[in-house]
């Protein structure tokens, strides 16, 4: 996140900012202080996800992710609380990439996401 933020400083325009996300947030060992030392300006969207469990951070797969609270392996009451405390007001979505939840139809699949959706938002409520 350091890097990536003397970079937006070097590009010198408003436009420009942070699409976080909780899973890459957990993989790359950054912390609650990290999170906190943005605001709502630097941060574009959110995209919030949790990691399948049994694997250990450093073998986890960008492309093998699970539903927001599915396994509670990636701390979101803690991702999720220093998006409030920084204020931020932005769009948060679910970016599951789970071959289970794309085998369902729409519906139960947006059902299942919406749901898991509430309970991650819960745990900061």
């Amino acid at each position: 996140m350091a890097a990536t933020k003397k970079l937006i400083a070097e590009i010198g325009r408003d436009n420009v900012g942070f699409v976080l996300d909780s899973w890459h947030w957990y993989t790359a060992g950054e912390t609650e202080a990290d999170l906190l030392t943005l605001t709502n300006k630097d941060v574009i969207a959110c995209d919030l996800n949790d990691a399948p469990a049994g694997i250990p951070v450093d073998e986890q797969m960008d492309l093998s992710r699970e539903l927001p609270c599915a396994t509670g392996v990636i701390p979101l009451k803690t991702f999720l609380g220093a998006l409030v405390k920084i204020g931020y007001d932005g769009p948060i979505r679910a970016e599951p990439f789970n071959k289970k939840l794309n085998a369902l139809d729409n519906d139960a699949a947006m059902a299942a996401t919406a749901a898991a959706m509430k309970k991650a938002f819960a745990l900061v409520e």
